[in-house]
């Protein structure tokens, strides 16, 4: 080949075929500058950057900014990037970018490819966009199923633990004891003469004083105690690692403070108390349902004994 003719004439054919692809491609070269210097395009390439010099060797000046600095990425000629040209409608359209070394051309050119991408770029965002709307729906299913299973498993009106799940947190929490080798309790709580209470005042007023018993319990509680509502004006309440004297100490404790809780009821003050019966395992049952039965034993022989205090099984 002779000196200065320029090299890809000497490839038969290489210049139709080069102008004739589709791909937008263009012929580099690496100056001694580390500049770029663009020696050919096919009509693909001119075309998309519309290119005015179509035929001499021009710079990359008509070029945006941004796929120049594309162009000087040394991995370029390793792995392809990717590129986005914004279109005047504010689109874009997705490529990616490959130089390919031509040291049967030149040891300082290269070929630039570009492969358009944009439908499957289109649909990766499309796929985004629906997965994470999928997320976010499951997400919301997951929340109202959260809610859902503590509005079942929560008393409406004080928003203690209901019934409901008593043998699941017992079973839980006497397994763990058994594991442990620790005490558990168990008190069992009744408001005193609340059916005089409810004909007297009415249900409304009924219902404003199992409201406060639950907040006194709840304020005195500790964190690891666990509150129900049992029933009516029932209460119990799981006490884990708990001794019976701390038991009978935190029973007392309850019973104090609603006694001493100011209620008023048509303008007039009521009085409120309330009786407790304390288990403990293992001394007083070893099982979910001893326990209670043994609590609720307690409880009624504090009721027959005056009511107003506190008995240990």
């Amino acid at each position: 080949m002779a000196k200065g003719q320029s090299s890809t004439q000497s490839i038969p054919g290489w210049t139709d075929l080069f102008q004739s692809l589709s791909m937008p491609l263009a012929l580099l070269q690496r100056q001694s500058n580390h500049k770029l210097k663009l020696l050919q395009s096919n009509t693909a390439f001119q075309q998309l950057f519309q290119l005015r010099v179509t035929t001499r060797t021009q710079g990359l000046r008509q070029l945006p900014k941004d796929f120049i600095r594309h162009l000087k990425d040394p991995d370029l000629s390793k792995a392809p990037l990717s590129w986005c040209l914004q279109t005047k409608d504010g689109n874009c359209r997705h490529f990616k970018l490959l130089l390919e070394p031509l040291s049967e051309i030149s040891p300082v050119s290269c070929l630039l490819m570009m492969q358009e991408i944009t439908e499957q770029e289109t649909a990766l965002l499309l796929l985004k966009a629906k997965n994470d709307e999928l997320q976010r729906r499951l997400s919301d299913i997951e929340r109202l199923k959260n809610r859902i299973r503590e509005q079942s498993i929560r008393d409406p009106l004080t928003n203690l633990y209901n019934r409901r799940f008593l043998n699941e947190f017992m079973e839980r929490e006497l397994a763990l004891a058994r594991r442990n080798q620790k005490p558990l309790a168990v008190v069992m709580l009744d408001l005193d003469h609340f059916k005089q209470l409810n004909d007297q005042f009415g249900h409304q007023t009924g219902d404003k004083v199992i409201e406060m018993v639950a907040r006194h319990l709840l304020r005195q509680s500790r964190r690891t105690d666990i509150l129900f509502r049992y029933g009516g004006e029932e209460f119990l309440v799981i006490l884990p690692n708990t001794t019976a004297v701390q038991a009978g100490h935190l029973a007392e404790n309850w019973r104090l403070h609603v006694e001493q809780a100011q209620v008023f009821a048509k303008h007039q003050p009521v009085n409120i108390t309330l009786s407790a019966g304390v288990a403990v395992y293992p001394e007083h049952g070893t099982t979910a349902f001893n326990l209670i039965q043994a609590a609720d034993d307690a409880l009624y022989q504090a009721k027959a004994a005056g009511r107003n205090q506190v008995v240990m099984s």
